[in-house]
C-alpha cells in the first residue's frame, strides 16, 4: 500500500515537472507588442488599412466625450441616404440656428434657399456648423430628434456598442454647458503626464453616463471611419482641403471659399494623407486620418487630444515611428503557384492551383507574424470546361493575431469538356510547350511539302492538257488535207 502511494506521488511529480518545462509559445498575439513610440497623445489607435491589424493602441477602449463623432455619423447617414446632387431646402429653424452661430465672414443660410448637399456637408465638417447639420438631419429624418435616434441605430448596426449620441447640434451644446468634471480631471492628469520625463502609463477617466454631446471610444470611432472609408462619396469629401463652391441664395449666385481646418496637417504630411477629419473641441479634440507613412505603410489613425492645439505633430511623428517597427511584405503574387496538393476536375484530370491576386500585408520587421499552416477552401471535383485563372477556391493565411487573409486561387490551365483523343492531345501540348512547337513545325513542313507536290502535279496536268489539244488540232488538219471523212464523223 505504501509502495503504491509512493509510486502515485512520483508519477504526479513527474507530470507536474513535464508540464512546467514544456516550452511556452512566445509568439505575440498582438502585433503591436514591443512597440512603444512614447507618444504624448492622450489616446490613439492606429490600424493598417490592408487587413485591419492593430499597429498601436493607447487608451482606445476608454469611453470619452468626443463631440466630433456626431459630425462623422451625420456624414455617414447623409452619404448613405441622400442623393449626391440633391438640393436641400433651408427651414426657418436652420436660418435661426445659423444666425446664432454669427460668424462675420459666413454666408447666411436663409429660409427657402435650396443649397447643394455637398456645400452643407463641407460647411458642417469645416466650420463645425450646427445649422448645416440640422438641415441635413431634417432632410433625412424630418426632425433633429428623429435623426438622433437614427444616429444611435446606425451606431449599433456598425458595432459601435460604446457610443451614445445626445445632441445633433454639438457646438451649441458645448457653448451652453460647462466642461465636465471628467474632462477637467483628465486635463490635470495629462498636464502632469506631459511634464514627466519617464511617465507612467496615462489613465484617462471615463466620460460621465450623461454628457452634453456624445460619448464613444476610439475603437468605435475606428469602426465608423472604416465604414466611411468604404463609401466613395464620404472619402471624396474628407479628401478636400479647400474648395470654391457656387450656391444660389435669394436668386443671387455666390462663390463660397471653404477651407478645412486640417489643410495645414495635410500639407505637413507632404500629401501622404488621403483624407483627414479634424474637429477642435474643449472636450476631446479629434483627428482622423487615412494615408501612408513616410515608408509607404497604409495606416488609419484615430487620435484625440485634451487641447485644441498640439495634435497634428505627435500624429505625424507616430507615422514615422511606425516605419521603425513595421514593414510591408508581399504575401502572394498573381500567377504564382500554390504549394499545396493539386485539385481534380470532374473528368478526373488533376491540375495545379495558382494565386489569382497580389496581396501585401504589414508585420513587425523582426517577425513575419504568420502561422505555419495554410487552409484551403474548395469543393472538388470541379465541373468542366474549366478555364485558366477561373476561381476554384480560396487559400486562407492566418496571422498570429487570428486575422485571416483570404486569397483567391484558380486553375493553372484550361481543361476541356471532351475527354477524347483530340482533347487529350491538346492537353498534352498545353503541358509540354516543346512538344507543341515540334508538332507545329512538323505540320508546317508537311503542309509545305504537300503544296509543292500539288503544284508539280498541276503543272504536269496543264502540259498534258496542252498536248491533248495540239494532238486534236493535228488530227483535224490531217483530215482536212486528206479528206478523212471518218475523222469528221467521229468529231461530230
Amino acid at each position: 500500500m505504501r509502495f503504491s502511494n509512493i509510486t502515485a506521488i512520483v508519477i504526479t511529480a513527474l507530470l507536474f515537472m513535464a508540464f512546467c518545462f514544456i516550452p511556452a509559445d512566445v509568439s505575440a498575439l498582438s502585433m503591436s507588442e514591443g512597440f512603444d513610440p512614447q507618444t504624448r497623445l492622450p489616446a490613439v489607435l492606429s490600424t493598417d488599412t490592408l487587413h485591419q491589424s492593430e499597429l498601436y493602441s493607447k487608451n482606445s477602449d476608454v469611453v470619452l466625450e468626443i463631440p466630433g463623432v456626431a459630425r462623422l455619423m451625420t456624414l455617414y447617414l447623409a452619404t448613405e441616404r441622400i442623393p449626391q446632387d440633391e438640393l436641400i431646402v433651408i427651414s426657418q429653424t436652420v436660418e435661426w440656428i445659423d444666425a446664432r452661430e454669427g460668424a462675420e465672414d459666413r454666408v447666411p443660410l436663409l429660409a427657402g434657399d435650396k443649397l447643394p448637399l455637398r456645400f452643407l456637408l463641407l460647411k458642417m465638417l469645416f466650420d463645425n456648423s450646427d445649422a448645416a447639420a440640422i438641415a441635413i438631419a431634417e432632410r433625412v429624418s424630418g426632425t433633429s430628434d428623429h435623426f438622433l435616434l437614427e444616429m444611435q441605430s446606425a451606431a449599433q448596426v456598425l458595432g459601435m456598442t460604446q457610443t451614445e449620441f445626445f445632441q445633433v447640434d454639438i457646438a451649441r451644446a458645448e457653448r451652453e454647458s460647462e466642461v465636465p468634471e471628467a474632462i477637467l480631471l483628465a486635463i490635470e492628469r495629462y498636464d502632469e503626464y506631459s511634464k514627466e520625463e519617464d511617465p507612467e502609463p496615462l489613465v484617462l477617466p471615463e466620460a460621465e453616463a450623461l454628457t452634453q454631446t456624445a460619448r464613444t471610444t476610439l475603437r468605435d470611432l475606428q469602426r465608423l471611419l472604416t465604414a466611411l472609408h468604404s463609401n466613395v462619396r464620404s472619402k471624396a469629401l474628407l479628401s478636400v482641403s479647400e474648395e470654391l463652391i457656387q450656391i444660389t441664395s435669394k436668386n443671387t449666385q455666390q462663390i463660397v471659399a471653404m477651407r478645412s481646418p486640417a489643410a495645414h496637417f495635410m500639407t505637413l504630411s507632404e500629401n501622404r494623407m488621403n483624407y483627414v477629419f479634424l474637429h477642435l473641441s474643449d472636450r476631446y479634440s479629434l483627428l482622423c486620418c487615412v494615408g501612408t507613412s513616410p515608408g509607404g505603410l497604409p495606416v488609419m489613425t484615430v487620435a484625440v487630444n485634451l487641447r485644441q492645439a498640439g495634435i497634428t505633430t505627435p500624429t505625424l511623428q507616430l507615422y514615422s515611428d511606425l516605419d521603425d517597427f513595421y514593414t510591408k511584405s508581399p504575401l502572394t503574387r498573381a500567377g504564382e503557384k500554390y504549394p499545396g496538393a493539386p485539385e481534380k476536375a470532374e473528368n478526373g484530370e488533376l491540375f495545379d492551383l495558382i494565386y489569382l491576386d497580389s496581396v501585401d500585408y504589414i508585420h513587425p520587421q523582426s517577425d513575419h507574424f504568420l502561422e505555419q499552416t495554410l487552409d484551403y477552401l474548395g469543393n472538388a471535383p470541379y465541373p468542366i470546361p474549366l478555364q485558366k485563372n477561373t476561381m476554384t477556391g480560396q487559400v486562407v493565411f492566418t496571422l498570429k493575431n487570428d486575422i485571416r487573409i483570404r486569397v483567391r486561387v484558380g486553375s493553372d490551365r484550361d481543361i476541356l469538356a471532351d475527354n477524347g483523343l483530340i482533347s487529350r492531345g491538346l492537353i498534352l501540348m498545353t503541358r509540354n510547350p516543346n512538344l507543341a512547337y515540334t508538332i507545329a513545325g512538323l505540320s508546317l513542313i508537311l503542309i509545305m511539302a504537300l503544296l509543292v507536290m500539288v503544284s508539280r502535279e498541276m503543272i504536269s496536268l496543264r502540259y498534258w492538257i496542252r498536248l491533248q489539244r495540239i494532238e486534236l488540232n493535228a488530227q483535224a488538219a490531217h483530215a482536212i488535207l486528206f479528206g478523212d471523212k471518218n475523222f469528221k464523223r467521229n468529231r461530230k
